[in-house]
């Protein structure tokens, strides 16, 4: 059972390192708007994907707590992103991922008492991969340290989300719509709050992130039914490799040299932490 459990993960981790490569397309600092369309594109494609998959249309408590605490973590990370650049906020984040993800499934949940040690061997591999990553160019300016802070709290809510999958022992099929409904009217209330005037300025790249996203979304729950919290959690971020890529081949975030292969060396060890994450 685990080899499907490990491919969905590997699928959700595509899905979620290409996820915000429309929103650094659309080069908007509006990012509360972004996210209300964004989940315009979760909740539709929620939808069509209950209805395609058989999975069953009634709200459940427990998906959509999960999909509020998404939307506050993206609302966040969105933050970090405009501020560090996707290639620097990416390790930040989906390494407190990584670290709460696992401590939730290991510690509270109990799925694997036997492989503490070496999961806390892949956590220093994982926490020396992000100062590599991040660690490039000058962050001492206050938008820096803004994104910095931004990153570390997008990952510890973002390492929560499916925690009350866990707790409530929801289905795939009973959780799924009710997670784009909580992020659909969170980020429709956010917008509401902060009176952001609706447009159609990112109306095609928000929808494209929020199909995207819900995809990983998806399937980081069949990867969850199958394998575990503390083992899915750490697989998916290898997002980051491909977040990282994206920031630095396609939109050439950092050109230097030295500061490539210091971010790419980050990258890989980060991934060598999941790795053994992977395995405890």
């Amino acid at each position: 059972m685990e080899n499907p459990g490990f491919l969905a993960a590997i699928g959700a981790a595509i899905a979620w390192g290409t996820f915000m490569v429309p929103f650094k397309i659309a080069k908007s600092d509006k990012l509360i708007l972004f996210q209300a369309v964004m989940s315009v594109g979760i909740l539709a494609s929620g939808l069509i994907l209950s209805v395609i998959l058989g999975y069953p249309l009634r709200p459940n408590i427990y998906g959509f707590v999960a999909g509020i605490l998404w939307a506050a973590a993206n609302s966040i990370a969105l933050t970090a992103i405009f501020n560090l650049g996707l290639s620097r906020a990416a390790p930040l984040v989906s390494s407190l991922v990584v670290i709460s993800s696992f401590l939730w499934g290991a510690l509270v949940f109990g799925e694997m008492p036997a492989g503490m040690i070496m999961g806390f061997a892949g956590i220093v591999l994982i926490v020396l991969g992000v100062i590599l990553s991040s660690a490039t160019g000058n962050l001492e300016g206050q938008n820096a340290k803004q994104g910095l802070f931004a990153a570390v709290a997008a990952g510890l809510i973002f390492g929560s989300q499916l925690v009350p999958l866990k707790v409530g022992n929801v289905s795939t099929g009973d959780f799924f719509l009710s997670v784009s409904l909580g992020i659909f009217i969170t980020a429709m209330m956010m917008a509401m709050v902060r009176k952001i005037r609706f447009s159609t300025e990112v109306l095609k790249e928000g929808l494209i992130s929020g199909a995207i996203w819900n995809i990983g979304n998806l399937l980081s729950l069949i990867s969850l039914s199958l394998i575990g919290l503390s083992k899915m959690g750490p697989i998916s971020q290898t997002a980051t490799l491909v977040a990282v890529f994206w920031g630095l081949f396609y939109f050439k975030e950092i050109t230097k040299p030295k500061a490539k292969l210091q971010v790419l060396t980050g990258a890989v060890i980060l991934l060598g932490g999941v790795i053994i994450l992977g395995l405890a």
